[in-house]
């Protein structure tokens, strides 16, 4: 039997057969040149109203063809049984109802790794070269200021250096959460099973204002826990550490981000620090193995924790593959995450 995948309003469903589809299109769900569908023999999506009988008149199998000259003959019924559209939509649980498996999300982090390894490694690739490439800019205009200094310009090449370093720290953390932002939305459209671009490391500059606050706002509350012991640091960390994500994946403020990320960990703080210790030893794990294996063990500690931020979010149901993942992505289809709900193709 043919698959088909279908497309309303930018959002994708199937598999269904053609037989379902057609009672789909007659239902009037599918309109004939706004809405796509797809099957494993074609190139590319096409409108619905393109594909030969999808939209012609039903005929109920299960009911006999009306005889005009048996004026006794029961009326011909157009009624067709209903055939729910194949795309599931989870809606959000209650935080901390069903507390994570920090086993099956690093599994769950290994199989995307393993599967989009490619995608993953081109994105590094250029994450680390847009750092080498700041770190080579500001090497050099701290390389001026010290030759400066060997011709005579003591008295203002000093001053100038230490200005010069700390902007230079400046310039590095705010690229570090800029960039950091389009790794999240990148991590959330591998797991959420979307289409990823290189581009996307680079798209979430508009959050970045409201990141660089609940970053600063996030590590003094860090500092004042780590001065008390230790111990309120780490529950701190564990407590409003989804900050980033929530920004990221609901477009939230700084204080909204840091109250989510404390209702979302809501009996789950204790699974979050075993995975957390999980991950650091897959990437001392990966140090070992000539730091190679690091290409390869640090995105999968990386994606468990986005996993973790999913399943919190809706459930077990959001780490598992469904029907439609493997399928093309439609090109210009919403990345963004929308309140409340997650649509897994």
């Amino acid at each position: 039997m043919t698959e088909w995948y279908y497309a309303c309003g930018g959002q994708q469903s199937g598999p269904v057969s053609f037989e379902q589809l057609q009672v789909i299109a007659r239902s009037g769900t599918l309109h004939e040149t706004k809405d796509l569908v797809w099957t494993s023999t074609m190139k590319d999506w096409i409108p619905a109203g393109q594909v030969p009988e999808l939209f012609a008149a039903a005929v109920n199998p299960g009911v006999p063809a009306a005889d005009p000259a048996n004026p006794y003959a029961a009326p011909q019924s157009a009624w067709t049984e209903a055939v729910p559209a194949a795309g599931t939509e989870l809606m959000e649980i209650t935080p901390g109802s069903e507390p994570i498996d920090v086993v099956v999300c690093v599994k769950r982090g290994f199989e995307i790794t393993k599967r989009q390894f490619g995608t993953i490694l081109l994105v590094g690739v250029v994450y680390f070269a847009v750092f080498m490439g700041l770190s080579m800019v500001l090497a050099m205009l701290q390389g001026i200021f010290a030759a400066g200094r060997s011709y005579g310009m003591e008295s203002t090449s000093g001053g100038i250096e230490i200005v010069l370093m700390i902007v230079s720290q400046v310039i590095s953390q705010v690229l570090s959460i800029f960039l950091g932002l389009g790794l999240t939305r990148i991590g959330l459209n591998l797991v959420s099973g979307k289409a990823v671009s290189v581009g996307m490391l680079f798209g979430e500059g508009g959050k970045l204002l409201r990141a660089i606050g609940a970053t600063f706002l996030f590590g003094a509350m860090m500092i004042v826990g780590f001065l008390l012991l230790i111990v309120p640091g780490v529950y701190i960390a564990l407590r409003y550490g989804q900050y980033m994500v929530a920004i990221v994946d609901r477009d939230l403020g700084v204080m909204d981000a840091l109250s989510y990320s404390s209702s979302l960990t809501t009996n789950n703080r204790w699974n979050m620090l075993v995975l957390a210790l999980l991950a650091m030893v897959i990437v001392f794990a990966g140090m070992l193995a000539c730091f190679i294996g690091l290409i390869f063990a640090a995105p999968v500690a990386w994606l468990s924790y986005i996993v973790a931020y999913r399943w919190m979010q809706y459930g077990s149901r959001a780490t598992m593959d469904h029907p439609g993942t493997t399928t093309p992505l439609l090109s210009g289809m919403p990345q963004g995450g929308n309140s409340g709900r997650f649509t897994v193709m």
